[in-house]
């Protein structure tokens, strides 16, 4: 290859690398010390988020978390529960959500124009999965998202858009729960019914 194509490879690569670095990716991450719990009996859910960073997370950002968690349930996840509600009711056939967010920044659109890392926004979320009735705790995981890409493309999107990433990643790990392939330290978890195949 000339010198002049393997230059136009690694510039490639490299916007590339920058993108990713950038971009909101990420999933709620569940911790490998939590149980193999059978979600499958619940059919229904309960949404709650509440603000735990302080003061630099605008009052109406859990209410907007909150209403991204359930549109996503309700829409794209429709078949997996057959109620969602924004209060949990005790049921026993209920799955309680809580969602923390414990780190909220809103960053700037102008900063991130200019440079790359200037302005990020950043949210970061606990997810504690309960059981509704007896409030035991059945799952907790973590999700960091950041948008930190410069340019136009780091401009083109807010700190709004980083709430509803983070919605529909959460209300995808709720559904991952109930069906047991849940993120483990980085790596989905086999379901019951694969687990067994690779035990016979």
């Amino acid at each position: 290859m000339e010198k002049g194509k393997w230059s136009n490879v690694w510039l490639g690569a490299l916007i590339l690398a920058v993108v990713l670095t950038g971009c909101a990716a990420g999933n709620v991450k569940f911790a490998a010390t939590d149980s193999k719990v059978d979600m499958s009996k619940y059919s229904a859910v309960a949404v709650k988020v509440t603000n735990d960073a302080g003061g630099t997370c605008p009052a109406d950002v859990p209410q907007n978390l909150e209403g991204a968690v359930i549109n996503q349930l309700q829409t794209t996840f429709s078949g997996a529960f057959e109620t969602v509600r924004p209060s949990p009711t005790g049921d026993e056939n209920e799955m309680l959500a809580e969602v923390h967010i414990v780190k909220y920044k809103k960053g700037s659109r102008f900063a991130r124009a200019m440079l790359i890392g200037l302005g990020s926004s950043k949210i970061s979320t606990d997810v504690i999965i309960s059981d509704s009735k007896s409030k035991q705790p059945l799952k907790s995981g973590k999700l960091l998202l950041v948008w930190a890409i410069g340019g136009v493309v780091g401009a083109s999107r807010g700190i709004e858009d980083l709430v509803n990433d983070a919605g529909a990643k959460v209300a995808d790990s709720i559904v991952a729960c109930k069906s047991g392939t849940e993120t483990v330290d980085g790596r989905p978890r086999a379901s019951a019914k694969d687990e067994e195949k690779t035990e016979k």
